[in-house]
């Protein structure tokens, strides 16, 4: 198993146990589950909220083979593919990788 990166400033790490990281990841899954309609690549995946930009509206999560770095809009309902806007990695490291050539 691969060693798991710590998401820092201005990410917020979410896959901790405490009462604040479920609420968040919660609302997170909530509003993407309400964005991804029929026709985006996400629709139908299971997805693990993993962390979440305190800069923007960008939420990392775990698929079953890959990351995702999507961009949610807080539209609050389904979103025209291809938003939410979405970019896939085959590995966390290489998501962490793109992460920090944007910083």
């Amino acid at each position: 198993m691969e060693k798991q990166p710590t998401f820092t400033d201005p990410w917020w790490d979410l896959r901790g146990d405490d009462s604040v990281e479920r609420q968040q990841r919660k609302a997170l899954h909530t509003e993407l589950l309400n964005e991804v309609a029929p026709g985006h690549p996400l629709h139908g995946q299971p997805t693990r909220i993993v962390a979440r930009s305190q800069a923007s509206d960008d939420i990392l999560v775990q698929l079953p083979e890959r990351w995702a770095l999507i961009h949610l809009t807080w539209k609050g309902t389904p979103e025209i593919p291809p938003w939410p806007r979405t970019e896939f990695y085959s590995t966390i490291h290489t998501l962490v990788q793109a992460l920090q050539e944007t910083d």
